[in-house]
């Protein structure tokens, strides 16, 4: 496709389902469509309203528009390259076709990881979605870049893969911003959790 100069935009996407459990397929969903930003140029959500909750008079975000907004607010623009020595297993359950040779997600499984630099390069964003049902630890190890100095991550999760928000109700899906400190050489990632990881960049170099 880049070979000819063909590019994707998804017109629309999305599928039911206002949970927990459906947001992190949709970080997941964002994580894959970030990996192909070489050639998917745009990707367009059914529809603004789905990511909240509402009546007559009153809205607030639904835990998709949480995490959209998480994202939004938090992950850098410019890609950068993920390895890892943990490869996504091939679907047990094909649904139907042909199955491409890659499996989709990245090479973290179980958690799902992409990364990026903001605009200006001053931090390093990583953000990781642990569908599972228990912590998972994650090693880092950040080549060509120096980080250094105080950093942050932000944490969206809720009690329960069923958890929603609602009107009028306390919102069960939230995201909390936590400090901690330098860059640490391995992290331990919440159970059904997304996470955004924010860096700053020291200077080039290892």
């Amino acid at each position: 496709m880049l070979d000819k100069g063909i590019f994707l935009s998804i017109d629309e996407y999305g599928y039911g389902g206002g949970s927990l459990k459906s947001t992190l397929a949709y970080g997941m969903v964002l994580n894959e469509m970030f990996r192909h930003t070489d050639f998917r140029k745009m990707a367009a959500y059914t529809m603004a309203t789905s990511t909240l909750d509402f009546n007559s008079t009153v809205s607030v975000y639904n835990s998709r528009g949480v995490l959209y907004k998480l994202y939004r607010d938090h992950f850098g623009t410019l890609p950068v390259a993920v390895s890892g020595n943990s490869p996504q297993p091939a679907p047990k359950y094909p649904p139907y076709g042909d199955q491409p040779e890659t499996s989709s997600g990245s090479p973290t499984y179980p958690l799902d990881l992409v990364a990026a630099l903001t605009e200006d390069r001053k931090y390093l964003t990583i953000a990781v979605v642990n569908g599972t049902e228990m912590a998972q630890k994650l090693d880092l190890s950040v080549t060509g870049i120096r980080l250094a100095g105080p950093s942050t991550h932000w944490l969206l999760t809720g009690s329960s893969l069923d958890a929603e928000n609602h009107v009028g109700q306390p919102a069960q899906v939230a995201v909390k911003e936590i400090g901690i400190g330098d860059a640490p050489q391995s992290v331990s990632v919440a159970p059904i959790s997304v996470r955004i990881y924010r860096f700053p960049v020291a200077g080039t170099g290892q």
